[in-house]
């Protein structure tokens, strides 16, 4: 057929217009300006810095970073430098620190807390410590992956005592391992739209979404429209149908018809082709000529029940608790305490599920 009758077809341009109008549409709402979540509240994610070890670029880049992440995940990497937390171990001490400030958000319990005691001792000698505590809505995997970036990133600034490229090093890595788990982008001072809003556990700092248009929900919206174009069109092409039999009905001799180009509706029925004949049928002989074969079959099988599921286990959300465990730095490969492993031990006074300096 020519291009010129092609588009000429009345089907051909409605179906033109209804893809357009569905582009129209599409364009129009991923080029809408972008409004960013609003964020409200307060919160410090540098808790301590002393000796001033943390550069003041370190920490605006810290936050900033931290206005994205919780915005679009709920999850806060909070950094606490103390010169030594004296008597208590540092473990204890990070898990009073992320209890008492509700570090992440109540939804998720995905806060990271990274403390730094640059004069506790460590193996004997008092060349500083560090550990990392994190919430309990992290799987095992994750809070082993948690445990080796701190010890990849932190442990060869740490001992040159270069505190803030180590800070900066393990943050980095840290931002990469939620943005993996969450599948987003975080940058600094990027506030995407974003389908859900997030409280911190603390109360006193919350994202709240501002109403952007995910990829599936615009795909789904184009198809609704799509379905309903079709629906109106269906329906206008009966109409057109009934008035066109209703003006000519029935062909008279002598009166030029116009010709109905249908589209739904109108089309004319295609004749039934009759079955061919049957074959006459063989003389009836005698004998037996033939038999079937079992080919095999299947039975119940003895020896128990071979199907169904099996029930693996669960858990359910403590009410009022956050802190899920932590690690903190290795020393020739002896570990205290589970090191990131889910469970942990319960102490009076709250739980830890996996916590404990490595020894």
């Amino acid at each position: 057929m020519p291009m010129k009758k092609i588009f000429q077809n009345r089907a051909v341009a409605l179906l033109v217009m209804v893809l357009a109008i569905a582009a129209g549409v599409g364009l129009g709402r991923m080029r809408a300006p972008e409004r960013g979540a609003a964020i409200t509240g307060s919160f410090s994610y540098l808790l301590h810095n002393e000796g001033n070890v943390i550069s003041q670029e370190t920490a605006q880049y810290v936050a900033a970073m931290n206005e994205s992440l919780f915005a679009q995940t709920g999850a806060q990497i909070v950094v606490d430098v103390v010169d030594t937390t004296g008597r208590q171990d540092i473990a204890d001490y990070a898990e009073e620190v992320f209890v008492h400030y509700g570090i992440g958000s109540r939804q998720r319990d995905n806060g990271l807390l990274l403390v730094l005691a640059l004069r506790n001792e460590h193996d004997g000698q008092p060349d500083g410590d560090y550990y990392l505590a994190w919430g309990s809505g992290f799987t095992a995997s994750q809070q082993r992956r948690l445990d080796d970036i701190l010890w990849e990133h932190m442990e060869e600034g740490f001992i040159v005592q270069r505190y803030d490229l180590a800070i900066r090093s393990t943050f980095d890595a840290l931002v990469d391992c939620l943005e993996d788990i969450y599948h987003v982008t975080v940058r600094e001072h990027y506030l995407p739209d974003t389908a859900q809003s997030y409280q911190a556990l603390s109360g006193g700092y919350a994202s709240v979404g501002g109403g952007g248009v995910l990829p599936e929900v615009l795909a789904a919206e184009i198809v609704v429209l799509l379905l309903i174009l079709l629906v109106i069109w269906v329906i206008a092409d009966g109409l057109r149908y009934r008035g066109y039999r209703r003006r000519w009905g029935p062909t008279v001799v002598g009166v030029p018809r116009p010709i109905y180009y249908p589209v739904f509706w109108g089309r004319p029925r295609r004749p039934r082709v009759p079955p061919p004949p049957r074959p006459p049928r063989p003389p009836v002989g005698g004998g037996f000529s033939g038999g079937g074969s079992f080919g095999g079959g299947a039975g119940r099988r003895s020896g128990g029940f071979s199907g169904g599921g099996s029930f693996g286990g669960g858990a359910g959300r403590r009410s009022g608790g956050s802190f899920g465990g932590g690690a903190g730095r290795r020393s020739g490969g002896v570990s205290r305490g589970g090191g990131g492993r889910p469970g942990g031990m319960h102490r009076s006074g709250g739980s830890r599920g996996g916590g404990g300096r490595r020894r």
